[in-house]
């Protein structure tokens, strides 16, 4: 074989090879988006449960049940705090707003 049929067949082989590896990094995506699809219909599952039959969750979930009660506690606990903090800075506004207001009708009673 000469250098030049040496360097078609690996450069063949190397064609094949990066054809081969797109096709399994094609193939791995697939599979990772079927496993996303599976956590997701369990996700729902779980959730419907929780909400339907929660008599189950006492039997076989308590942990758990017990995790998402106070995961979702601290949820609304923390919305509260969002609210408040909102309403802080809205009165801090107004008040600040109010005080530019002061100060131009005094430059403009100087003018």
């Amino acid at each position: 074989m000469s250098f030049l049929d040496s360097l078609k067949s690996t450069a063949k082989n190397l064609g094949d090879k990066a054809a081969d590896t797109a096709e399994i990094a094609k193939l791995k995506m697939k599979i990772s988006s079927a496993e996303s699809d599976i956590k997701g219909v369990y996700t729902e599952m779980g959730k419907k449960l929780f909400e339907e039959h929660p008599e189950y969750l006492e039997k076989f979930f308590t942990e758990e049940k017990g995790k998402i009660e106070e995961l979702t506690a601290n949820i609304a606990a923390l919305k509260e705090r969002i609210e408040a903090v909102k309403n802080t800075v809205g009165k801090v506004e107004d008040a600040a707003a109010e005080k530019v207001e002061e100060v131009e009708e005094k430059i403009e009673e100087s003018l």
